[in-house]
């Protein structure tokens, strides 16, 4: 299942993605826990600046007319049968309002930290963490998940002009598992003991490694 982006994670959380959208970041969401903390933390700092937010004053007669708009344009139910009561979580849409959504969504982009996946998955419950080395030097960290996944992170960004490419070793031949983001990779669906290496390549990626792997880890 290919991960949603930041776009989405944020559109997610504000309830702004269409169903089928939302039902697939859903998804996405519940099969990674580390995903998830992290839209929650989002949301989380979210509402502290929207609850930050100056009320506006509310113009003379704008609940009689809102309450009128909604009596013309919600039917009625043929009974006067009460729905059930369903407790939701607090909307953001009142005090987000206040500031125009627009500049409260750039406001909020401009404060929060940066996303550190790193520690993300780190600060996944069950998360063991350990150092990357070779040739007696430090390399990055992996992650190794509960759920059988592995994280790396690699110290030092790939250099100008080239990226880091993921690879599984398969009875000696190494079978591509894509780009790195950045500075890491989150390593799914390989079995227990799988051999994992990390190479320097043009942008695009390569058919089979052009340079030594800089790191041949097992998993």
């Amino acid at each position: 299942m290919t991960q949603p982006d930041r776009d989405q994670l944020t559109a997610y959380a504000l309830g702004l993605l269409p169903p089928e959208e939302e039902a697939r970041v859903h998804a996405a969401l519940a099969a990674d826990p580390a995903l998830r903390a992290g839209v929650d933390a989002d949301l989380e700092a979210l509402t502290a600046l929207a609850e930050t937010l100056p009320q506006p004053p509310v113009p003379d007669g704008a609940e009689e007319r809102l309450l009128a708009r909604l009596r013309a344009e919600v039917p009625r139910p043929a009974a006067p049968v009460a729905p059930p009561i369903e407790r939701r979580p607090r909307r953001l849409w009142l005090p987000l309002a206040a500031l125009g959504l627009a500049a409260a969504l750039a406001l909020f982009f401009v404060l929060r930290p940066e996303d550190d996946p790193l520690r993300r998955y780190a600060d996944t419950p069950g998360a063991i963490t350990q150092p990357l080395q070779a040739d007696g030097n430090d390399l990055g960290q992996l992650v190794r998940l509960p759920d059988g996944r592995a994280y790396v992170y690699l110290s030092q960004p790939a250099e100008t002009g080239r990226v880091y490419q993921a690879w599984q070793v398969r009875d000696g031949v190494p079978v591509s598992l894509g780009l790195f983001e950045g500075q890491g990779f989150l390593f799914a669906g390989l079995p227990a003991g799988a051999t994992v290496a990390v190479s320097v390549e043009p942008p695009g990626g390569s058919e089979q490694p052009t340079t030594t792997p800089l790191l041949v880890q097992r998993l």
